[in-house]
């Protein structure tokens, strides 16, 4: 295949990514979203000067409801009060900027707006996306480029790999990076150069892009050395080593961005209080703070009044009767992040079985949790854009496919629970009977086998880290739960096209696959 080929395989598959986003009319936009370019904007205006770039919202644009083209508010809900609140989580006027908002992919956004339009990082989403699946299904696997393409259309259509490709955040380098990682680790002697570079370009700026990408590649990486040191896979030690690599290079990069917020806001980055929303809202947080507080002075007591509450009202509810992070001065919130370890200890110390119990049920909950609920917004969405967004987007969010209808969460999310479940079924079946999926020889059929068990068990992991860290939420899961049907596609191309469907019923039934 001729590099002018391969390169139009690849646009077309990103661009058949990009299909539920066009379809919308606009990518599909998180309030967060706002947050990253903004952190990137604030950063090049501090090199460059804020005249000398278009602002992505003019400052007067954080003080007023926006109107519409016929002077008329955008939503009866958008009022002065609403876009106050929304801005109440960080301001650098009293020195709160918030960790874990990358700036590198704020800058990828940035670019894009700069450029004159945000459907760029949907391009590179895409190009990403499929550059990673052709290394993968094509030149190490051997499929054909129609079965690629065609893999591509059915994830597009039945999970929601091509959701988070039109989706302006992060999560869609959360599955690249599982992806990447056990690529390196278990294809490294088969890559070609170029291909190692490239992967791990990608999988630096995944780990880059989202603080929850380093502890997953982390434990990825340990289970690849564990697979080398017990089970005597042959991962190759340099794999390994660009794998610590990138790690070691992502945490430099937050450490520099984390330097330059002290030097240029006068405090270093805080992060916000995940643990210590998470145990309020599961109950154990709420039990020891309404029996401590009077006695210790943990900064989370000033808002006791209000727990129990849920852990995303605890960060960002403006509701006097329902918040905490985002009501609490600028002191208080430090306070808040720079306890968060500590008051989990505490309250795990004060009741270890019920915090146990209530994260292992999250864990179970979160793994079977994968609604895709980020396609489209409403009316009552609006609140959270305006004063955020330009005031051009929030007119052309109200024209997209996806405006005020769940047309496209019901669609998604069921396509997505019955692809997920038909490939688990189909998986089982095939390692029951041990189904040959590859003709190369045992090597190449214990590499795939080693490499199919780390992508489950990044999904697996993706799960606990989301639901021990932060809390069970929908979008946490479904960002990489397309593996799933992902794997069992390709398990099926590939026993289409060395002949083993054939065989199947003449198969006795085997032992379980084992990874040993």
């Amino acid at each position: 295949m001729t590099a002018a080929t391969r390169l139009l395989c690849l646009l077309a598959a990103a661009l058949l990514l990009s299909l539920p986003a066009a379809y919308n009319g606009l990518p599909f936009i998180y309030p967060d979203t706002a947050t990253y370019i903004r952190g990137a904007e604030m950063g090049v205006q501090k090199l460059v000067g804020a005249e000398r770039l278009p602002a992505w919202v003019p400052d007067e644009r954080a003080t007023k409801a926006p109107a519409s083209a016929a002077g008329q508010p955008l939503s009866p809900a958008v009022d002065t009060d609403d876009i106050k609140a929304q801005g109440s989580v960080s301001s650098v006027a009293d020195k709160v900027v918030l960790a874990g908002r990358s700036v590198y992919y704020g800058m990828l956004l940035y670019v894009s707006f700069l450029a004159g339009s945000l459907w760029l990082t949907v391009l590179v989403h895409g190009l990403c996306a499929a550059y990673v699946l052709h290394v993968l299904m094509v030149r190490l696997w051997g499929l054909r480029e129609r079965t690629f393409l065609g893999t591509v259309a059915a994830l597009t259509l039945l999970t929601p790999l091509g959701v988070f490709t039109g989706f302006l955040m992060p999560d869609i380098f959360t599955g690249l990076v599982i992806l990447c990682t056990g690529t390196l680790t278990v294809y490294w002697t088969r890559l070609s150069r170029p291909s190692r570079w490239m992967l791990g370009a990608i999988l630096l700026f995944g780990l880059a892009s989202h603080a929850s990408h380093l502890p997953l590649a982390a434990a990825l990486l340990l289970l690849a050395w564990g697979a080398r040191r017990f089970a005597h896979r042959p991962i190759a030690t340099p794999a390994l080593a660009v794998v610590a690599g990138c790690l070691v290079a992502a945490l430099a990069a937050e450490a520099a961005f984390n330097l330059a917020v002290t030097r240029f806001v006068g405090a270093p980055p805080l992060r916000l209080p995940h643990l210590t929303a998470r145990l309020i809202d599961m109950g154990p947080g709420t039990d020891y703070l309404r029996s401590r507080c009077p006695t210790e002075r943990w900064a989370a007591c000033r808002f006791v009044a209000n727990y129990p509450t849920r852990w995303d009202a605890f960060l960002f509810s403006p509701e006097p009767s329902k918040g905490a992070f985002a009501l609490a001065d600028s002191a208080t919130k430090r306070r808040m992040s720079e306890e968060q370890l500590g008051l989990a200890w505490a309250v795990f110390r004060h009741a270890p079985v019920t915090v146990a119990r209530g994260v292992a049920q999250d864990v179970v909950r979160q793994v079977f949790l994968f609604d895709v609920d980020v396609a489209g917004s409403g009316t009552d969405h609006l609140p959270m854009f305006v004063g955020r967004m330009p005031d051009r987007l929030i007119e052309d969010m109200r024209a997209m496919r996806f405006f005020d209808t769940h047309a496209a969460h019901e669609f998604w999310s069921a396509t997505t629970y019955a692809s997920t479940f038909a490939a688990v079924v189909l998986l089982a079946v095939f390692a029951r009977r041990r189904v040959p999926l590859q003709s190369p020889g045992e090597a190449s059929s214990q590499a795939f086998t080693t490499f199919t068990l780390l992508v489950l068990a990044g999904v697996l992991l993706n799960a606990v880290l989301c639901a021990t860290l932060a809390s069970p939420l929908e979008r946490f899961q479904s960002r990489v739960i397309w593996l799933v049907p992902w794997i069992g596609m390709t398990w099926l191309a590939l026993a289409w096209q060395h002949g083993a469907l054939r065989r199947i019923k003449k198969a006795p039934v085997a032992a379980p696959l084992s990874i040993s």
